[in-house]
């Protein structure tokens, strides 16, 4: 700014704007105060300061790392619904998968089903410039709204702050949710040697209610509408202990990051890290420093090669650093890796939207649920453990002037 004032005013202008301001009606994503008492679980404790509902044990989750498992779950999902169906993705591409989706959504929007669908700008971008395949879907009634849209003078200030959740709910009852977008990259009826490994679940209980007042947040605001929250009656489905953290523009404090760290710090043996994409900000590359220290086992799995070239230079210089203090950086030599999870000791785990890198942390809008339950941690430790011994390497010697660069590049990491 002292070199170029003019044009980094006007960089930060678009680029330096990470929250809502306070006369937005989508900051704090409007939802209500909770009523009821947090558990005496230090995690639940930090969210409910932030005024986000705590922990249920009133749900059931069921995790998929399998693709076609969770395509296949999903679709029957989709032909069983009889009042309404929400969805919330970055990405949608027209491929075979979306093409079954989407004569679905048809159908069920010609049956009287209310249908409503929220697609990222710029991470569907093909999709939004080229609109012709939603025609249909919204000559029957459904809803279709492109977050932030480019072309919008309204959104001009908010173009890098980018709808990253993925947010798929059946009437109010059944929520998927994880890692996958609405593409044959993600998910498919039959298997697919290049189809990436990534994480969806299927929860029904209070948790939904959580995941149905951000969605209803999103689309008011899209709208200009107050958001109707449904009411707080419990729904007991089972016994799994799990709660919901949305985080981003519309969430004051950055919650999220302060969980992650919390657990990096609480943790006592293990810290278990799935990303695609790693590119930490400076308190959680210190925090897993720290916690080597101590002894604890310091696990970061994340594919050799992304779908992302800039993203792997630019964390080339965050795995060397980490390298240092004798953390096991796994580059999975096998397919693209698009899943995120966290593990903790075998008390937590943290699935949902968002990396472990500056643009989820900070500013997309992103949402995970934490899950307390045995038999979660069990199946994602048991999941990470079968990627960690498979083919895998570590980052080659690099030259100094190759070091230069990749440090160099950390000063880009915000907007990675």
């Amino acid at each position: 700014m002292i070199i170029f004032p003019y044009i980094f005013i006007l960089f930060y202008y678009f680029f330096g704007v990470r929250k809502h301001s306070s006369k937005n009606k989508k900051n704090s994503l409007n939802l209500e105060k909770p009523q009821q008492s947090p558990s005496s679980h230090p995690i639940d404790n930090l969210i409910f300061a932030h005024n986000i509902a705590p922990a249920s044990d009133n749900n059931n989750l069921t995790l998929y790392t399998n693709s076609q498992d969770a395509y296949s779950a999903f679709i029957t999902a989709l032909r069983s619904a009889k009042k309404s169906i929400d969805l919330a993705a970055y990405v949608v591409k027209i491929d075979d998968v979306t093409e079954t989706i989407f004569a679905l959504l048809l159908k069920k929007a010609k049956e009287g089903v209310k249908v409503r669908l929220i697609i990222d700008a710029i991470g569907s971008y093909k999709l939004y410039l080229w609109q012709n395949p939603l025609k249909e879907l919204r000559d029957a009634g459904v809803v279709v709204d492109f977050f932030a849209p480019v072309f919008s003078l309204k959104n001009i200030t908010k173009l890098n702050l980018r709808y990253h959740r993925k947010i798929f709910i059946i009437d109010n009852e059944t929520l998927f949710s994880g890692g996958m977008n609405l593409s044959s990259e993600y998910m498919g009826e039959t298997y697919e040697q290049d189809r990436w490994l990534d994480l969806m679940f299927e929860a029904k209980g209070d948790i939904v209610k959580s995941y149905v007042d951000v969605f209803s947040s999103d689309i008011a605001y899209m709208h200009n509408q107050e958001t109707i929250l449904l009411d707080s009656t419990p729904n007991i489905v089972g016994e799994h202990s799990l709660q919901a953290l949305p985080s981003g523009p519309d969430v004051k404090g950055d919650a999220l990051l302060e969980v992650i760290l919390n657990s990096i710090y609480t943790a006592k043996n293990r810290i278990w890290i799935i990303t695609p994409y790693f590119i930490p900000d400076e308190f959680i590359l210190q925090a897993m420093k720290i916690a080597s220290h101590k002894g604890i086992d310091v696990k970061i799995i994340t594919p050799k090669n992304s779908n992302h070239a800039i993203a792997d230079f630019a964390r080339s210089g965050y795995i060397r650093n980490l390298y240092e203090f004798g953390i096991d950086v796994v580059l999975y030599e096998g397919k693209m890796i698009h899943a995120k999870a966290m593990l903790f000791d075998d008390e937590t785990l943290i699935l949902g939207s968002s990396n472990l890198d500056y643009r989820s942390l900070l500013l997309n809008y992103e949402i995970v649920t934490i899950s307390y339950a045995k038999e979660h941690i069990e199946q994602m430790h048991s999941w990470m453990k079968s990627l960690i011994n498979t083919d895998h390497s570590k980052l080659k010697d690099a030259s100094r002037i190759r070091r230069i660069f990749e440090n160099s590049a950390r000063i880009f990491a915000s907007q990675l």
